[in-house]
């Protein structure tokens, strides 16, 4: 009997299976690969209409400025001009000028700001001057608040350099047996003299309890040059000195 081959007797496997099992990686990596790229086609796809929306989007923006006129002059940017018209130099002339014409006014409006800012002076007593002849007490006064240039203080007085409408205030404090007590705001120029308003207090009798402060205020136009003077139309009048107990303003409106 014949001896048997060896490619005889291994076993067959069944028909069209050549190669099976080393054709499987390859065919793995095929579907991976196919599924990547329909991945891919959906990103792209929906990229793009993202941007269509967009551009969409951009487009009705710009057919409302252009319908508007352009963007605000109160916002940054330029007026909007379309692409003849930034071509055309009478057209760019003619924006150079007016844009030098709105800076050239907003200057001048800050300048005019500046100009009108209120001028304020809150005075505190540093003296007081008894005047026997006259039975009069005057208050010398320095400033504790100064804005702007138009008022200032001069020993007993207050000059008003800039005329105007002002807000004018004044508190004495007085320790003082005498039954009444009070001050008189006056105003000297233009050739006279004015009392604008007065003050009056009644006092206790009792010395350990003769404390009463009087305040007044009032609105007045005053002119340039005026003088105003705050005096007790007392002699040797008692009060005090301290800043919150008797002080003197003016607020120009």
């Amino acid at each position: 009997m014949p001896a048997s081959s060896p490619s005889l007797l291994a076993p067959k496997g069944p028909p069209g299976d050549m190669g099976g099992p080393a054709r499987e990686p390859a065919l793995s990596v095929a579907l991976w690969l196919s599924w990547g790229a329909a991945l891919g086609a959906v990103a792209c796809a929906v990229a793009l209409l993202t941007q269509q929306t967009e551009l969409q989007s951009l487009r009705r923006e710009v057919a409302r400025l252009q319908r508007a006129g352009g963007p605000s002059e109160k916002e940054e940017g330029h007026p909007w001009l379309s692409l003849q018209e930034q071509q055309s130099p009478n057209a760019l002339e003619a924006w150079e000028n007016g844009e030098r014409s709105r800076r050239k006014r907003a200057a001048l409006t800050h300048k005019h700001k500046q100009k009108k800012k209120h001028s304020v002076l809150h005075l505190v007593p540093i003296n007081i001057t008894s005047k026997e002849d006259s039975d009069m007490t005057e208050v010398m006064w320095q400033p504790a608040l100064k804005r702007g240039r138009g008022l200032e203080a001069q020993g007993y007085v207050v000059r008003v350099w800039d005329a105007g409408v002002y807000l004018l205030y004044s508190q004495v404090l007085f320790h003082d047996v005498t039954f009444t007590m009070g001050q008189v705001v006056s105003r000297e120029g233009q050739g006279r003299q004015e009392t604008l308003f007065r003050c009056v207090r009644s006092m206790p009798s009792n010395p350990d309890w003769a404390y009463n402060s009087c305040y007044s205020a009032g609105v007045f136009h005053l002119h340039q040059g005026d003088a105003l003077s705050v005096t007790i139309p007392r002699g040797r009048a008692k009060l005090s000195l301290s800043p919150h107990g008797t002080f003197l303003g003016l607020v120009k409106l």
